[in-house]
């Protein structure tokens, strides 16, 4: 049994573009500093970290030269400790960390937690003490401080790219063509030269801490009074006018003015753009429109959704965003035309002019897609109106060549406010709610408005029942997923087994719902049973047809217990009459640590058998290096997270070479998983790994039928 730590769940090829987004597969690299915790309470951190798509990597530390070692070394996400300290204290770790400028979550795990020892660990400096016995609880802590973690970071990336782009902002408008000048209040705080050069002077130096109504002629002082007052008060973010302005030798010329909110060495201002071209109000508008229908365009949608956000950010102006999505338009384009297709845009823009105030903003962003941002705080009023919009477009005809043309839509809702994420994501949003309205209904033709559902994880017994009533119904799926040589010449073709778990329907469960929740004995033992003679089955059908083919199939923690397993293998053998040299039973390594004598006597046994080894997961351990000394592997998986390290880095990783060489040097087969991309492949050929797998060579299939090009 896989628990698809390498593989995804298609059986397809894939866009190798949109593999990183697949949420089978993601998972965060973590690296972990153990302090004064030994392997058997570190494997069951590492074991909870990785059934929560997390991919830890973990080191052990016993003293404080380690320590000041490993901080230099590399960028740690968490600190895991222990209170029984040893030859490094826990208070000199939190000096270092503070001393250093370190932001590295500590956590501290108690074998009893009580208030005072709970108080005590946050008043040292602790982010967070928890019971090892409460592992909910541990993870869900573990959790929440690397998701604070990296918000801080992101933070601090924010930070530094906002000032960079400051300066480049100060550049662009030291050398625009345009006149640009920034208020504080109502006087000149900057002037770019082309504002210099507009009002005949020769630098900025007359001008700074000048009122800027005195470049205005005196009839026209009192209305940018007014105006730069309006424009505060009704927290608008730009406004146009036009006046007439006044040159340093007196001579006038009409100034059209942009004026827009900014911000100028990290104060609040108000920055006007002057361009002196006549037409630039028609130009404006002109560049604003969308060109059959006459709205608002793609572009200043989004630069209005960006200003919408931003004011419901700040409190108190909270909108609504209507997504109207034209259903059937495939069809009705390739009935129609084009043209047809623009005369029904046509009409369905007159419908929305006629029924949304001319207040609130709408837009044609594509063909097929209408938005409305409802600038009033009530959902309530919002999914009326869009009823409404809905109710009008449906009983509206078109003529198109004399063929009058019914037309629906699927209108999605969501709420802009102080904590709406980024533009995109809140167009997805409605998107989705659009899209959901065709998924449920015959064709579309309603609203829904978004709710914000949260991630609930099924309970055990609701996930135990559900994996029961599929290990009685046999509602599984085998994948396969070759592993290819990449230096060493291989006496097989090799593909990893992975399952998958149907619904009643037969459509394909996420892994992630029910193999992190499989601790029940019977359950493991019955679905790798299931998966082990439906595997063998096709394998022998593979070897019938002349395919030398070899499988990789996992086995869980729980099975390894299994003394019965060993006997049935066996008997299976001989029932389907497979060399056994054709079959590669992985054990992932935190499974081998946390029950070392278990896994070392299947070993032997399997061994006995003339079956393979495989220890996959390797090197997130603390012990991985007594693992590898304690059982007798004839294949390494070398954990993913090194790979996407080698992927996301531009430097080759020193200990993931390292580690390959002893592994080579050791006679072991190397296995690097995840490989997606050509970017780490050069890396990977020169670390010496001797067999790759990921989604660059092929995704899972149901059938086995790589081209091995006949190695």
């Amino acid at each position: 049994m896989s628990d698809s730590t390498a593989t995804n769940t298609t059986n397809t090829p894939a866009d190798p573009s949109q593999v990183a987004r697949d949420p089978h597969r993601l998972r965060k690299n973590v690296h972990i500093l153990f302090l004064g915790l030994g392997p058997s309470e570190t494997d069951p951190v590492i074991n909870l970290l990785r059934a929560a798509r997390i991919a830890p990597r973990g080191r052990q530390i016993e003293n404080e030269k380690d320590f000041l070692g490993a901080l230099s070394e590399r960028s740690w996400d968490l600190i895991i400790c222990s209170p029984n300290e040893g030859e490094l204290k826990n208070n000199r770790v939190l000096h270092h960390l503070l001393r250093l400028d370190k932001d590295i979550p500590v956590v501290q795990l108690m074998d009893e937690l009580d208030c005072a020892r709970m108080a005590k660990g946050l008043k040292d400096g602790m982010r967070a003490v928890v019971s090892k016995q409460d592992t909910e609880l541990l993870l869900l802590t573990l959790q929440q401080e690397l998701i604070s973690l990296e918000q801080r970071r992101s933070l601090h990336m924010a930070e530094a790219r906002l000032s960079d782009a400051e300066r480049r902002c100060q550049q662009l408008m030291d050398v625009s063509s345009n006149g640009i000048v920034c208020l504080d209040g109502e006087r000149i705080m900057y002037a770019n030269p082309c504002f210099c050069h507009l009002f005949g002077y020769n630098d900025e130096r007359p001008l700074i801490n000048q009122p800027f109504e005195n470049l205005m002629i005196a009839e026209d002082r009192a209305e940018l009074t007014e105006q730069l007052r309006a424009f505060k008060d009704a927290r608008r973010k730009d406004m146009l006018m036009q006046l007439s302005a006044e040159r340093a030798d007196g001579s006038n010329f009409v100034a059209n003015l942009e004026m827009q909110e900014a911000r100028y060495n990290d104060r609040p201002c108000v920055q006007l753009t002057i361009r002196p071209d006549r037409q630039f109000r028609e130009l404006q508008q002109a560049a604003q429109q969308e060109l059959v229908t006459g709205l608002y365009n793609r572009q200043f949608l989004e630069q209005s959704l960006e200003d919408a956000i931003q004011s419901a950010l700040d409190g108190g102006y909270d909108c609504n965003l209507l997504y109207l999505s034209v259903d059937q338009y495939s069809v009705i384009r390739s009935e129609i035309g084009f043209e047809g297709c623009d005369q029904v845009a046509r009409d369905i823009a007159d419908i929305l002019r006629l029924h949304v105030n001319q207040a609130h903003l709408i837009a044609r962003p594509s063909d097929d897609i209408f938005v409305v941002i409802f600038r009033d705080p009530s959902p309530d009023k919002s999914v009326r109106l869009a009823r409404k919009l809905c109710g009008a477009i449906a009983d509206s005809t078109t003529s198109v060549n004399g063929t009058l043309l019914h037309v629906t839509c699927s209108i999605g809702v969501t709420t802009i406010n102080d904590n709406s994420p980024r533009p995109d994501e809140v167009v997805a949003r409605a998107r989705m709610a659009s899209e959901s309205l065709r998924n449920r209904q015959s064709g579309g033709n309603g609203v829904k408005l978004y709710t914000v559902e949260a991630h609930v994880k099924a309970s055990d017994s609701k996930t135990v029942r559900m994996l029961r009533e599929a290990v009685k119904e046999q509602r599984f799926r085998l994948l396969y997923q070759p592993v290819v040589a990449l230096h060493q010449e291989t006496d097989a073709n090799h593909y990893e087994v992975l399952l998958r778990l149907l619904d009643p329907e037969n459509r394909e469960i996420s892994p992630n719902i029910f193999l992190a929740t499989v601790d029940h004995a019977d359950l493991s033992i019955a679905m790798d049973r299931w998966v082990i003679r439906e595997s063998l089955q096709q394998l022998r059908t593979e070897l019938e047809k002349g395919h030398r083919n070899r499988l990789f199939i996992t086995i869980t923690g729980g099975t390894l217990k299994d003394k019965d397993l060993v006997p049935w293998l066996s008997d299976i053998l001989r029932e389907f009459r497979l060399p056994a040299d054709r079959i590669v039973f992985q054990l992932s390594e935190t499974d081998i640590s946390s029950q070392l004598p278990t896994a070392i006597e299947f070993t032997r046994a399997v061994k006995e058998l003339h079956c393979r080894i495989c220890i996959k997961h390797f090197g997130t351990s603390t012990s991985y290096r007594e693992v590898a000394k304690a059982i007798a592997a004839d294949y390494i998986k070398i954990d993913g997270s090194y790979v996407q390290d080698l992927a996301n880095s531009n430097a080759l990783d020193k200990s993931f070479n390292r580690m390959v060489e002893q592994l080579n040097g050791n006679r072991r087969i190397t296995i690097a998983p995840l490989v997606e991309s050509t970017k780490v492949m050069s890396k990977l050929w020169k670390s010496g790994v001797n067999l790759i797998q990921g989604y660059y060579l092929q995704p899972p299939r149901e059938r086995m039928d790589y081209d091995f090009f006949d190695q």
